[in-house]
């Protein structure tokens, strides 16, 4: 098999996590005006031509010219927020396996549909491609650095690497892709299957905001083992070269915020400027911009709703950490890939401090993440996270989990999430999300469909029918 088919592989597995390019709905906005598309190091792409744009090798000139686009965002939604002085600002950061066009035709489809409801959208961008990664991971990137050199010399010892991991993990590939179909048929309900459940109904009881309402069954063709004997032959290379694929865009999600030129080279002269709005040469135009809300004195404390789909909750999770003065009212992970732990760790003290904030935990059914079946069965069972946690991601404690699981969340939700006493009530502002089994043109009913629906609305985040573009069901559901 040579190394692109391979790939191919790979792609109709993990491409899960990736959103079908949509068509463009409406021409009316700017995209540069609700659009902030960061490459691969960092540097801040036209949304409307993929060029970069300072082409100059100079920081300064860079950063100017980044500023320069940025403070056109923050113009205009300050215009605006003259005239609607409730105008909410929502920031939106996608998953992996997003290609340029996907990412950044989402201000098009959206914006006219979000500002309707006074909210004024910032699509946050990056390049999670997944031949993009998989090349830095094969021939570039070595130990979290460019290595010009060394890169491509060692790359054919990568691919050895790659080639050697697939065939070894064949018999764990296998078993998974066998034994992961037999739990989800109705008529096996193994007892960890009780315990969630039992989890799920005594969290109600500890103060957690729970929302799981049936139907828990019904996931059709799921519930059949094996039809299509070639996807336990495509799973290994799924394992094999999704993995380094997987660790590339786990890269580049601290590149949305920092630029790759930050831990490479000598540092940048910077200017001694004492003033606050001033870029540091490792500022990406989305820190220039989030400093911007922070500083700014007629846009600081505007409220704020940021939602992460995926791999874009570790973003998410970046941006609490380094921006606390934002005043985010939502936090809303959908089908959030980031580990439980980042949530002890990041969300949960925030959440102490910010005691207005409500968080918000969407997650699948998990009989549709563990039976996710995509191009007639070719392809490996389970959604992106499912693979997360039992291959691509290394998992050293149950802590290292995907927060996106609904497994995952109900069983360490009251650990990571403690009670605070004499306090607002911090459980009582989580939010835990299970999207039904059901109708496809009510809810997701698979990994990559949070975003076909208005994911904006509170009423989508309590998983009722939010509505496709206000639209009827699209045919793609239908071909399911």
């Amino acid at each position: 098999m040579n190394v692109y088919v391979l790939c191919g592989l790979t792609l109709l597995l993990i491409g899960g996590c990736s959103v079908r390019q949509v068509e463009q709905d409406s021409a009316s906005r700017s995209a540069s005006l609700h659009t902030i598309y960061i490459d691969g190091d960092g540097n801040l792409l036209d949304p409307a031509t993929k060029d970069p744009i300072a082409k100059s090798g100079d920081a300064k000139g860079t950063h100017a010219l980044e500023k320069q686009y940025v403070d056109a965002i923050l113009q205009d939604f300050k215009k605006r927020k003259s005239n609607k002085p409730n105008l909410k600002l929502v920031l939106f950061v996608h998953g992996g396996l997003n290609e340029f066009e996907a990412a950044t035709r989402r201000a098009s489809k959206y914006t006219d549909l979000m500002l309707d409801d006074d909210l004024y959208p910032v699509f946050i961008g990056w390049d999670s491609g997944f031949m993009t990664n998989y090349w830095d991971h094969l021939v570039k990137i070595r130990k979290g650095l460019n290595r010009p050199i060394l890169g491509p010399l060692s790359s054919p010892f990568v691919l050895l690497e790659d080639v050697g991991r697939s065939l070894v993990r064949i018999p764990s590939s296998i078993f998974k892709e066998v034994t992961d179909p037999i739990v989800v048929t109705k008529s096996v309900k193994i007892k960890s299957e009780e315990d969630y459940e039992t989890r799920a109904k005594k969290l109600e009881s500890e103060g957690f905001s729970v929302i799981n309402r049936g139907p828990y069954v019904g996931v059709g063709s799921d519930y059949y083992t094996v039809w299509n004997p070639v996807k336990l032959l495509a799973a290994p290379f799924v394992d094999g070269f999704g993995t380094g694929s997987w660790e590339g865009m786990l890269r580049r999600t601290d590149l949305v915020l920092t630029k790759n030129s930050a831990f490479e080279g000598e540092a940048a002269n910077e200017s001694k400027s004492n003033e606050l709005d001033t870029p540091r040469f490792a500022d990406t135009a989305v820190t220039t911009f989030l400093k911007g809300i922070e500083t700014d004195p007629s846009l600081k404390g505007s409220e704020i709703d940021l939602i992460g789909h995926s791999m874009g909750a570790i973003v998410a999770i970046n941006v609490l950490a380094r921006h606390g003065d934002l005043n985010i009212q939502n936090l809303v992970f959908m089908g959030a890939a980031a580990k439980v732990k980042d949530l002890e760790n990041v969300v949960g003290p925030w959440l102490q401090l910010h005691q207005k904030a409500q968080f918000w935990n969407l997650s699948l059914d998990p009989y549709r993440e563990m039976g996710e079946n995509t191009f007639y069965d070719f392809a490996p069972r389970g959604s992106l996270l499912n693979w997360i946690d039992y291959t691509f991601g290394e998992v050293n404690s149950y802590k290292d989990r995907t927060a996106g699981s609904w497994w995952n969340i109900t069983r360490l939700a009251e650990d990571i999430f403690p009670e605070q006493k004499g306090a607002v009530s911090l459980r009582a502002r989580v939010h835990l999300t299970r999207f039904p089994i059901g109708d496809k043109c009510q809810w997701p009913q698979k990994h990559g469909q949070f975003d076909d629906f208005m994911f904006w609305k509170p009423s989508f985040w309590r998983a009722e029918p939010a509505g496709i573009r206000g639209e009827a069901c699209s045919p793609y559901f239908a071909q399911e």
